[in-house]
């Protein structure tokens, strides 16, 4: 009799030993979801900058205007500008997975792209003439 009423007891610490195993890797399968979930949000979810439309125009204006161009040299300008703006805005878009918007509708805490973007539509300019 004594042999059996030991084996129970043996039983019940077998399993007393495997509960903190199964809470580990609960812990662990938790821990691991909550890291690959952060991992996809970071890299699916696009980032906020913020691009200076207003002084980039302002600063194309100025130079355009002191140049003595005809009206149809001048829209000819403002055309490939035009262009060159829209195409380098939605190449670093793609590019670095950001939403642009203008500095005026971000009040704080978005890095300001304005002179990558101003580079880029230069070069731009540059390239086509």
């Amino acid at each position: 009799m004594k042999n059996n009423t030991e084996q129970p007891v043996s039983t019940t610490s077998h399993t007393f030993r495997r509960i903190p195993v199964i809470v580990a890797l609960v812990l662990f399968a938790l821990a691991t979801s909550a890291f690959l979930s952060r991992v996809v949000l970071e890299y699916s979810t696009p980032r906020v900058v913020a691009f200076d439309m207003k002084k980039t125009l302002d600063s194309f204006m100025d130079s355009v205007s002191q140049k003595q161009l005809t009206e149809a040299q001048s829209k000819a300008l403002s055309d490939r500008f035009n262009d060159a703006l829209e195409k380098s805005l939605a190449e670093y878009q793609q590019q670095h997975h950001v939403v642009i918007l203008v500095s005026p509708a971000v009040v704080q805490g978005a890095p300001d792209v304005t002179r990558n973007i101003q580079h880029d539509i230069a070069r731009r300019m540059k390239g086509e003439q």
